[in-house]
């Protein structure tokens, strides 16, 4: 076989950037590698036990980049043969390329815990028949444990919550964090305490500055052993406390690599061999606020670098800024949504910052239907020059889409002032007055504070 370029990767940064090859340079030819059936929507997999119900009402369809003319593989590689230029599988078969993507993502971070490896202990795998083995195991059990604060973890106690629900076997579950607060990475601390509090109206037990110490049971677990001695009953435990890159592969071929940082790339995504690319999670990072190495690791960042990869195959066209890392989610009634750094990673960066903060409704007036009275927002600017590097949002399902203004503010080095005057959509049912519209206010309350 050969292509004219190989990607070894089926999930965001590979597809997108099969996509936007086809986009760029339509003759070519471009075959995507991947080691599953089909791809799941890996920010979706959460919803999966919950609202979906069914693991393939996650997963992309692929006739659409069939359509394109991009062709589908399911392959397990064994080695790239950068001499050669030859890709391998384990079967012995080989398709040579011309240029190549690897965009083999991330794995599952599995703690070194006595137990780990039980039967009914999971992580969150991007393959839909590891996915089915979860939700099997979900289906009748009735304590779980999941391991994990972060935003895997806090959806993934949710939904699990939900299935109880939705299939009449009432849930008991656990949240067993590390840190004070769940979500703490990358939500301010007052965020964090509104998430924790919608866990626990839905009946989620939150236990926040805990460590799992041990998985109990006999083949499979009946529990987890926290640090401080207290023993939680558990027919499943869910660890969800985050992911590295998988660089086997780029390893394997001499490619430089780092189980922390991920396989080496330069702003264009180009490894140290000219014909070879990485993106995604697999790939290594800088933050676009400090510049410093990042462990930023998301869909929306791996498509861009997807995009990016692309677009320097045959001719350099594009940088990477750097990943700046954007989240967003919903529990219960609340949603919370950050862009940026938050107020404690701007201190340990050693940025002076002042802050704007607004409470508003995001309905005018606020008795129309949808309206959330405590909407708030809460934006970073740097003390020396004003430019935006955060933004926390909590409130109503607009939230994601607020802070997607706060995300390009910062990439375009806006200031408290020009984020102030700028001019915004506003409509009765859909946001908050123009005399109180969020990010306009909370800039100028800190503009005010600039001087």
């Amino acid at each position: 076989m050969k292509s004219d370029v190989v990607i070894i990767g089926g999930s965001a940064a590979g597809l997108m950037a099969a996509v936007t090859l086809k986009k760029r340079s339509p003759k070519k030819s471009v075959t995507v590698i991947r080691n599953v059936s089909r791809t799941p929507v890996p920010c979706g997999i959460p919803y999966i036990y919950g609202i979906m119900g069914a693991v393939e009402k996650d997963l992309i369809p692929d006739q659409g980049f069939i359509d394109q003319g991009i062709d589908l593989l399911e392959k397990t590689v064994a080695e790239i043969d950068r001499k050669g230029k030859e890709v391998i599988f384990a079967d012995g078969n080989k398709i040579a390329y011309d240029k190549l993507v690897i965009g083999t993502g991330s794995k599952p971070f599995v703690p070194p815990l006595p137990g780990i490896d039980k039967g009914n202990v999971f992580t969150i795998s991007k393959d839909p028949v590891y996915l089915q083995q979860i939700y099997t195991a979900l289906e009748p059990a009735r304590d779980v444990v999941v391991i994990g604060g972060g935003f895997i973890g806090v959806e993934m106690a949710e939904q699990i919550v939900a299935m109880g629900r939705r299939t009449n076997c009432e849930k008991n579950v656990t949240v067993v964090e590390m840190l004070p607060r769940c979500l703490m990475l990358a939500c301010e601390e007052e965020f964090c305490v509104e998430i924790e509090k919608e866990l626990e109206e839905i009946g989620i037990t939150v236990k926040t500055n805990s460590q799992a110490l041990e998985i109990s049971g006999n083949d499979n677990t009946d529990g987890v052993k926290l640090a401080n001695g207290e023993q939680l009953k558990a027919d499943v435990v869910i660890i969800g406390i985050g992911a590295q890159a998988n660089i086997e592969l780029a390893k394997s071929c001499g490619l430089a690599a780092d189980a922390r940082g991920g396989i080496k790339v330069d702003e264009y995504m180009q490894t140290e061999d000219p014909d070879i690319f990485a993106a995604g999670d697999c790939a290594t990072k800088f933050s676009f606020i400090t510049g410093q190495p990042s462990g930023i690791r998301l869909a929306s960042v791996a498509c861009s670098e997807g995009m990016i990869a692309a677009s320097n195959l045959y001719e350099k066209r594009r940088k990477t800024p750097g990943a700046l890392g954007a989240f967003s989610t919903l529990v219960g009634k609340r949603a919370v949504a950050a862009a940026g750094l938050t107020s404690k990673a701007a201190t340990d960066a050693g940025i002076d910052f002042v802050t704007g903060e607004v409470t508003a409704p995001n309905r005018h007036p606020g008795h129309l239907p949808g309206s959330i009275p405590d909407m708030k927002i809460k934006l970073l600017f740097r003390r020396d020059n004003g430019v935006v590097i955060g933004g926390h949002v909590s409130g109503g399902e607009a939230a994601a889409d607020m802070v997607n203004i706060v995300a390009a503010a910062i990439q375009a080095n806006l200031s408290a002032e020009q984020l102030a005057v700028m001019q915004y959509a506003t409509h009765p049912l859909l946001t908050s007055s123009p005399l109180s519209y969020h990010v306009m206010l909370a800039a100028e309350n800190a503009a005010v504070k600039l001087g």
